[in-house]
């Protein structure tokens, strides 16, 4: 078989939902849960959101963040009063200051929410 540079690669793509990358300033901060749904205090942070789909999101922070863990996250859009809150997000991966979250539990309005704010990074208004 030959390695010629006229054969193209094929990416496949895995993922369940597309991402939209964030504009500069996109901020946000998480406490983690601890079950049943209490919030343990000492485990807060903050930093930059980097790409956002309706199922997770991708996060750079100097906070280390743990796979499997779980967090409640609250997300700040600029020029956008109203932040987006996710009840419950679950760090899927981490390499260095880079994070990987799903999103496990929204309320409803928040998912709304959601769905309006990646329409409108997915298409902005003229």
């Amino acid at each position: 078989m030959s390695n010629s540079p006229s054969r193209k690669r094929r990416i496949i793509e895995r993922r369940k939902h597309h991402r939209i990358f964030t504009p500069m300033g996109v901020l946000f901060s998480f406490t983690r849960l601890i079950s049943p749904a209490r919030f343990e205090k000492h485990a807060e942070g903050d930093g930059i959101l980097i790409d956002l789909s309706i199922g997770g999101c991708r996060l750079l922070s100097d906070s280390p963040l743990e796979i499997s863990e779980r967090y409640h996250l609250i997300l700040q859009f600029p020029k956008i009063s109203r932040p987006l809150i996710v009840d419950e997000a679950i760090v899927r991966w981490t390499q260095e200051n880079t994070h990987g979250l799903t999103f496990a539990s929204m309320q409803s309005i928040h998912e709304s929410y959601l769905r309006e704010l990646l329409l409108d990074m997915r298409h902005p208004a003229p």
